[in-house]
């Protein structure tokens, strides 16, 4: 069965107007085209859908019923070419966007869910993984655009823009804590360098060490990319480790994480700035250059705890 678009907008044109000849003025057609599209639709469909007996033609039963699934056809059809004509005006239909963890918060989120509403016919694909694996698929060409943490040899080889600063906190288990004998003054830790050089230290990928230096450590630094992975070795006293205040702040509220200083320093609290990096030469569609800036509006991701 092929139902044909003409015969269905004849059939509801008849319904509506009472006649074949008032459907042709309505339509602009002669009424024997609209006599002819409806007897087209009727053998195909296998019935009849008006009664010809009377003055002017009639629904039968079967009729009244197609034409309720013909009417939302119709709409249906009316909406797909209204939506055709919009994706026609847009630029990039899909988007794909790499966002490592470390910098996802809620404002980021916020960004994201505004964005849906001024680019809805935009589909949007969102890659979270550590910034040093956005980066490679972005060599590779699978996604558009990376928003993350990247070291100077990454942001070398990519046209980069720094965005905003990204706070973050050193902490540790309160198990940690005791078995360590550490010195514990109104939920802050103070450790000496000593002692903190001696600590496992637990670090998401690409985290900068701006405070430590790693070659005087004498435990091994632990690289945990996935982000609830290393918060949860350091809630089962593994090590020390460094993440970002919006990730850490329900831990350090419940007391199950304790913010941590080197005696050295006046504060807890480091920061580190996300940057945007994109392919050499590529060319910013109207929906990037939107995440772009608004993205670049975010000067401080989470205030410091």
């Amino acid at each position: 069965m092929k139902i044909q678009f003409e015969s269905l907008s004849s059939f509801i044109a008849a319904a509506d107007t009472g006649s074949f000849s008032a459907a042709g003025r309505k339509l602009k057609k002669s009424q024997a085209a609209i006599s002819l599209a409806i007897q087209n639709l009727e053998i195909d469909l296998g019935f009849s859908l008006f009664d010809r007996d009377g003055k002017y033609p009639k629904l039968t039963q079967q009729g009244e019923l197609v034409l309720k699934d013909a009417r939302e056809l119709m709409s249906q059809y009316s909406a797909f070419i209204e939506r055709s004509k919009s994706i026609s005006s847009v630029e990039q239909v899909k988007l794909r966007i790499g966002i490592d963890p470390l910098v996802c918060c809620h404002k980021i989120n916020e960004v994201i869910q505004e964005f849906s509403m001024d680019f809805p016919l935009v589909e949007l694909k969102i890659v979270q993984q550590s910034s040093e694996s956005l980066a490679q698929k972005l060599t590779d060409k699978t996604l558009d655009f990376a928003l993350g943490v990247f070291s100077h040899d990454v942001k070398n080889n990519f046209e980069h823009i720094s965005a905003f600063q990204l706070n973050g906190s050193w902490v540790v288990s309160p198990t940690y804590v005791e078995e360590n004998q550490l010195r514990l003054d109104n939920g802050v830790v103070n450790i000496e360098k000593s002692v903190f050089n001696q600590s496992r230290i637990l670090l998401p990928s690409e985290t900068p060490l701006t405070d430590i230096d790693e070659v005087s450590l004498t435990k091994q630094i632990w690289y945990v990319e996935d982000i609830h992975t290393l918060l949860s070795f350091c809630r089962n006293g593994l090590g020390i480790a460094y993440l970002p205040n919006f990730v850490v702040g329900h831990d350090l509220e419940r007391g199950s994480l304790n913010k941590l200083v080197l005696d050295s320093e006046q504060t807890g609290n480091n920061c580190c700035r996300a940057s945007l990096i994109y392919l050499l030469g590529y060319q910013k569609s109207s929906a990037v250059e939107w995440l772009t800036r608004n993205f670049l509006k975010l000067k401080l991701c989470d205030p410091v705890q």
